[in-house]
């Protein structure tokens, strides 16, 4: 028989969504303008091929400043919630964006960009809160809701970036006319962003309760002598006889077993059962923040250095028609497929589409160069590029399935999740600037007639799809 699905938490699991959201938006709206924002600064000396370089350092250091700051989050919400950390977020990125919009040099780029990354380390603590709201019968569903949050936010990303940059230049008889936008060509993207998480952060404020167990069974000690309902109320009523995907036999009225076990030293948490899904999300969150980083270099690179001459407006426009695509993928095809096929053949799949999705560059610059404009080949080989791209976030809702799972007792979820999210910030640390580097450099030293990059990301993504064989074949069971 069936287990019956346990109701879900709508309004706490849509602000984990927004929480989600604000880091994507935080993250992508700069791609479509950020190649233009670092020329601008006076970096590259005029040099067109050195963008990719600078660029790279730029968005690299966002997940640098995340990767150094994501365990101390976590930590401090073990210490004082869940609640008060992840409202932090939102509000220091609001601060953050507009510094970098207001940014003049390529040095306050960096520091702003740093800041981002910083508030954005709370992430790892998001995707811990949506598996303490769920249980066996429904984590799979709430977990797909990681990629579409991820969607959401990077397609929205980019239509601002793409849409809003240069205003002044975009609607001269309006924004024109104001000095500031003339002045601070970017600034209005990252306003709008910056908008946006201020908002996500008055919802949470409002409406985001607290789920640690920790803070759950100090506040159910502090009821004893207290009628009164204390306002960090569970996001599972108290009646529930279990909390948490993977914490079957904790009970949280049971508040002396939540709060006196001890929390795991990173050696007890690197078991193989937990490290063989690691090692496959490190290579998964390399092959799409690289695959992710080329594409406003490709597009936005002159036909002649080996990219599509594309502005930030066709730019912006053309990942919103994908991202509208990928948000209705991911609600209606993507639960019936984990249905279907489960997390190990879902996961394998959705890796393997990175082969098309970077093989297509080198093409992309071949079409273009051989005619020397985007005609319709060129477009043709972008909707496959982008259609294949669909696919690929099903690899990350696998992933954080098999790592919930992968926990080693139930204490360890919030340290798992950090873990986990030091391996993501890690990698896409790295991958901006590998892959912006190799890119350049590829064009300058017109290595593998500039097809270089395409050669070793392949050679990643190779590797990436022979790990994904070590993934037990149900994740509840993995050793």
């Amino acid at each position: 028989m069936e287990q019956p699905t346990t109701p879900i938490p709508k309004l706490q699991l849509l602000i984990t969504i927004l929480f989600q959201a604000s880091e994507a938006l935080s993250a992508t709206v700069i791609f479509p303008f950020v190649p233009h924002f670092v020329q601008d600064t006076g970096i590259t000396g005029g040099d067109e091929k050195k963008t990719g370089y600078w660029a790279g350092v730029l968005e690299s250091i966002f997940f640098v400043a995340e990767f150094l700051s994501v365990y101390f989050w976590g930590r401090a919400s073990d210490r004082f919630g869940r609640r008060p950390v992840l409202l932090l977020g939102p509000l220091g990125l609001a601060f953050s964006l507009i510094g970098f919009g207001c940014s003049k040099t390529f040095l306050s780029l960096l520091v702003f960009r740093c800041a981002q990354g910083v508030f954005n380390g709370n992430i790892g603590v998001v995707k811990t809160v949506m598996a303490e709201m769920s249980d066996s019968s429904n984590l799979v569903q709430i977990m797909a809701f990681i990629p579409m949050a991820w969607s959401s936010g990077s397609t929205l990303g980019p239509i601002i970036g793409g849409l809003l940059a240069e205003p002044a230049k975009q609607w001269p008889d309006t924004f024109g006319k104001m000095r500031i936008f003339r002045e601070y060509p970017y600034l209005l993207p990252c306003a709008a962003v910056a908008l946006l998480s201020f908002v996500f952060f008055l919802i949470g404020l409002v409406g985001l309760k607290e789920s640690s167990p920790v803070i759950l069974a100090r506040n159910k000690r502090a009821k004893r002598t207290s009628p009164e309902p204390s306002s960090d109320t569970a996001l599972i009523s108290g009646d529930a006889p279990t909390y948490g995907a993977i914490a079957p036999s904790v009970d949280v009225s049971d508040s002396n077993t939540v709060v006196d076990e001890d929390i795991p030293s990173l050696r007890e948490l690197l078991v193989p059962r937990l490290v063989i899904p690691l090692i496959n999300y490190g290579f998964f969150c390399f092959s799409q923040t690289a695959y992710q980083v080329l594409l406003p270099l490709m597009y936005s690179t002159s036909i002649p250095n080996g990219g599509l001459g594309l502005s930030p407006y066709q730019i912006g426009v053309t990942r919103g028609i994908w991202g509208v695509t990928n948000s209705c993928f991911q609600i209606f095809v993507v639960p019936r497929v984990f249905r279907r096929f489960g997390a190990r053949k879902t996961y394998m799949f959705a890796f393997s589409n990175f082969i098309i999705c970077i093989g297509a560059y080198p093409l992309l610059s071949f079409f273009a160069q051989r005619v020397n404009k985007v005609d319709g080949i060129v477009w043709v080989l972008v909707v496959v590029q982008l259609a294949s791209n669909l696919a690929i976030g099903m690899a990350y809702a696998a992933s954080q399935i098999y790592i919930v799972h992968s926990s080693p007792r139930p204490a360890a979820l919030s340290s798992t999740n950090a873990v986990a999210q030091m391996i993501s910030t890690i990698t896409r640390a790295l991958a901006p600037f590998i892959a912006s580097a190799l890119f350049a450099v590829s064009l300058e030293w017109n290595l593998a007639g500039g097809y270089m990059v395409y050669i070793v990301l392949l050679g990643v993504v190779a590797a990436g799809m022979g790990s994904s064989f070590l993934l037990a074949e149900d994740p509840k069971k993995a050793e």
